[in-house]
């Protein structure tokens, strides 16, 4: 999706490039940094300890139209970092390279403790546009920031994982699906994920590993992503059906059970971006009880889902992983 801005903004790239990396004071190898993919493997290391990383990060943009768009005052570039598992945000200020224009270079701090799981570290370029500061005119395309593997739970902790071995199975009623991967149990007090281990190669594949095979590392996103989309889409729709209507006032009333209340919140600002909360809970109430509204917002529900778990960028990455692979086989041959 093309984000579109009611004033001027750059046609030329935003670059954004990642000179070193120093790790509590030491380098890390480059073997960690991967410019194709984009992305820096943290979750790599073979160190779970340490505490502080500093990213030399450099950026550049089209000094001409800069110079010669003469509604952009002050342009300047930072680094914006989101991870949505950790909830963390971070911008940093770039300085800007006085010998040459529209280049800017600097360092991005992060401890440790503050990031968890995958973020995505991008530049902006930023301008006074209308007396407004800050305003973005261009970004570059991001590079992954790879903490740990994915988190064993889509929604916060709120979704118990747990490993059973469903042919074999007398506790949990799992039999039936013994030829199934995974079984996403939604009782009302809290639902539970259920993962076959005795389907052969599925514990290997989606257990925690520092390092994998770029083949079985795609592979190994694609299965977590789509099962922890699979489970968003069926807990939305189950909350969903569990909206009650005050008798009184005619308005839908939140589910009682939180994971509920967390699924909806969560997910509707993806499937009706424009709404509040409670706006959205409405129109979704509304959509519930009509065939043809309700079959639309299971086509939002799709992307959304995708969206929440990442299923794209996955994908990319599983690409660009196999892509290295084949042009590291021509060269070999």
């Amino acid at each position: 999706m093309i984000a579109i801005y009611p004033y001027d903004t750059l046609v030329g790239d935003v670059r954004m490039s990642v000179g070193s990396v120093v790790i509590d004071g030491k380098s890390l190898s480059t073997n960690y940094i991967d410019p194709d993919l984009p992305e820096i493997a943290f979750r790599d290391l073979e160190a779970d300890h340490w505490e502080e990383a500093m990213i030399d990060v450099t950026v550049t943009a089209p000094a001409g139209e800069l110079s010669g768009n003469a509604t952009w005052a002050e342009p300047t570039a930072v680094v914006q970092i989101i991870c949505s598992y950790s909830n963390s945000r971070r911008v940093v200020a770039l300085p800007a390279d006085t010998h040459s224009p529209g280049r800017w270079h600097g360092s991005v701090m992060l401890a440790r403790d503050e990031w968890y799981g995958r973020a995505t570290m991008r530049a902006l370029a930023t301008a006074t546009v209308d007396e407004v500061a800050h305003r973005v005119i261009g970004s570059s395309e991001p590079w992954v920031l790879s903490f740990d593997d994915l988190p064993p739970s889509p929604v916060h902790g709120s979704l118990a994982v747990q490993w059973v071995d469903f042919p074999n199975d007398a506790e949990h009623g799992l039999k039936p699906f013994k030829n199934d991967p995974q079984h996403l149990r939604l009782d009302p007090e809290a639902p539970v994920l259920y993962l076959n281990s005795g389907f052969e190669g599925l514990e290997a594949l989606l257990g925690d590993r520092k390092r994998r095979p770029h083949a079985e590392q795609a592979l190994h996103d694609s299965t977590r992503a789509n099962i922890a989309g699979d489970a968003w889409q069926a807990m939305f729709v189950t909350a969903l059906e569990d909206v009650e209507i005050d008798p009184e006032t005619g308005m839908p009333e939140w589910p009682t059970q939180e994971w509920r209340v967390v699924v909806l919140k969560t997910l509707f600002p993806r499937i009706y971006p424009h709404l509040g909360p409670e706006d959205a809970l409405v129109e979704a109430v509304q959509a519930r009880g009509s065939g043809e509204s309700f079959s639309e917002l299971l086509e939002r529900l799709l992307p959304a889902a995708a969206m929440q778990v990442g299923t794209s960028a996955f994908l990319r990455r599983g690409i660009a992983l196999l892509e290295k692979d084949a042009e590291t086989k021509e060269v070999e041959s």
